[in-house]
């Protein structure tokens, strides 16, 4: 596997507990990934000269301040081009406390920052002191600065969610020198959960191809993009497992990766996510038969799987 980028999971700690997290974060969480590991992790990762970026994030990684300015300044030293993080903004509370912040970090190595905006974390999170932090991302001249969005329809759709993101976004939208994406939510973890009722169902259970989160890039066969968490799960999407870098070696895990030897990456990449449903057949589980799309169906399907594939759909949090 050639990895072009890398998410490390810094903690699934946050002071947020979005309704459509896919890992469950929130404040009970516990957990951080060590220098240690990801000093080993990044070095491992440098090896391949097509790797371009990483990402701190989780979770919320500035809850751990001075393990991100470490891990930046070790990706900076290894020649890593992008060094970014994702973030809610709770931290800047003051323009003061965002621009130093910010330029501690930078000083380490930080050169794009994503902020998280919509009716998901303005639940919890004040979108003043995320005004704060986008405006001083700006001011210090940050590469890229980008504002992320889900949505559940359409921000012209009436549900609280998208109806605070389209007034959140109308805080942040006249600052100049960002860059701003939306993107449909996904049906999985919590969202599986809080989110299904405002949620239209498909007619049918679906039979469409597995369509791989924008970040991943490549597909199932020859991905691109992996994320590690603090236990060492080296996932692609959230709770899809090919390894563990805490058990085996990360390098290890990356060039020994065939799609076809793990047996539920097999079957979306050669079937979709309606062959997880007849796995879960053959397994004697009775499964829902109403969906929302093939994401949601893929996420049901795993969660009734775990039982059966704890190594291979992990971490567990995802499920819980």
């Amino acid at each position: 596997m050639q990895v072009r980028g890398a998410s490390l999971l810094i903690t699934f700690r946050c002071p947020s507990k979005c309704d459509h997290c896919a890992y469950n974060a929130g404040p009970e969480q516990v957990g951080h990934i060590s220098l240690d590991d990801a000093e080993q992790w990044l070095s491992d990762l440098a090896e391949n000269k097509q790797f371009e970026w990483l990402t701190l994030h989780g979770g919320e990684p500035f809850l751990y301040l001075d393990d991100m300015k470490a891990m930046l300044t070790i990706a900076k030293d290894l020649g890593v081009p992008r060094r970014g993080s994702i973030t809610n903004g709770f931290w800047a509370r003051t323009s003061h406390v965002a621009r130093k912040t910010l330029k501690e970090l930078i000083d380490a190595g930080l050169n794009t920052l994503t902020f998280s905006v919509d009716g998901f974390h303005q639940q919890y999170i004040d979108i003043r002191n995320v005004k704060l932090g986008i405006e001083a991302a700006v001011f210090l001249g940050l590469e890229k600065v980008w504002v992320d969005s889900y949505y559940m329809k359409s921000l012209e759709s009436k549900n609280p969610y998208d109806q605070l993101t389209k007034a959140s976004l109308r805080e942040v939208q006249d600052i100049e020198g960002i860059e701003q994406s939306l993107y449909p939510v996904d049906f999985e973890g919590r969202g599986a959960k809080s989110l299904i009722g405002y949620a239209e169902m498909s007619p049918e259970i679906p039979h469409g191809k597995c369509i791989l989160p924008f970040w991943l890039g490549g597909d199932l066969r020859s991905p691109e993009v992996i994320e590690i968490d603090f236990e060492g799960n080296i996932t692609l999407c959230p709770g899809i497992c090919i390894g563990n870098a805490k058990r085996n070696s990360l390098s290890d895990s990356l060039n020994s990766y065939s799609y076809s030897n793990h047996p539920i990456i097999r079957i979306l990449a050669e079937t979709g996510p309606i062959g997880l449903y007849q796995l879960a057949l053959q397994h004697g589980l009775e499964p829902n038969s109403t969906f929302v799309n093939e994401c949601h169906l893929c996420f049901e399907m795993r969660r009734l799987l775990h039982y059966h594939y704890p190594k291979l759909l992990a971490p567990i949090r995802c499920y819980q």
